[in-house]
């Protein structure tokens, strides 16, 4: 019982942290520290430091002897991230043009479906999952397990930088969500196996994610997201 309860704490703790994180109400560079969370709980610190161990493994910001931070990249280092996996994508594309079959267009459009309905009701894990699983059906179709690897890898990377700074994502934006339609571009370009054309829809599909990018949120004290 012990066992069960304490690690229903962790996943407490956890999701409370992951939503927080979601939902823009954390900081980029905020430290989380065990003291202060498990204070606030009144629980030990052990199912606390599992909790951020949780998270590290999704892109928590973790340094050694230091603490845990809220990952908080330089914009020199999102564009570095986004330049290398808009590289790298294009080359599995390149590949993987030849090799994409009915089945996996009809997976694409699925994709598509469930982005818009995410972007528009804002929905970022369902977001960011379809978005996941988009770019990686035609990545899987590279034949390359080095080149999967990597450019996975950089989708969730990037998909961290989406979470704390695309203003799609903010409360009160006007912007109108645009990704989706972007993608249906790119597969119409797959489908239609017109590789010039396909290189220019997904050189402007990372770009333009670039520019979507902005890096003032208003946040919140790390105990205010546990009242």
């Amino acid at each position: 019982m012990a066992i069960a309860k304490k690690q229903s704490i962790k996943v407490q703790i956890y999701n409370h942290l992951k939503d927080a994180i979601l939902s823009r109400q954390l900081p980029p560079g905020k430290q989380l520290v065990e003291n202060d969370i498990s204070e606030t709980l009144k629980v030990s610190r052990t199912p606390v430091r599992a909790a951020i161990d949780l998270l590290a493994n999704e892109g928590l910001d973790i340094k050694p002897n230091k603490g845990a931070f809220v990952t908080s990249p330089t914009r020199n280092e999102i564009l570095q991230a986004y330049d290398l996996r808009k590289k790298l994508e294009i080359m599995a594309a390149d590949i993987a043009i030849e090799h994409l079959s009915n089945g996996d267009f009809i997976v694409m459009e699925d994709c598509i479906r469930i982005e818009k309905e995410a972007l528009f009701t804002k929905d970022m894990p369902s977001y960011l999952k379809a978005n996941h699983d988009f770019h990686m059906v035609y990545t899987n179709k590279c034949g390359n397990q080095f080149l999967i690897r990597f450019i996975e890898k950089l989708i969730n990377q990037t998909s961290i930088y989406l979470i704390l700074f695309d203003i799609v994502f903010d409360k009160e934006t006007s912007a109108v969500p645009y990704g989706y339609k972007e993608h249906r571009e790119i597969m119409w370009m797959f489908k239609q196996r017109k590789r010039d054309e396909l290189v220019s829809c997904l050189e402007n599909h990372f770009d333009n994610a670039v520019k979507s990018l902005r890096t003032q949120n208003e946040y919140k004290d790390l105990k205010g997201i546990f009242r």
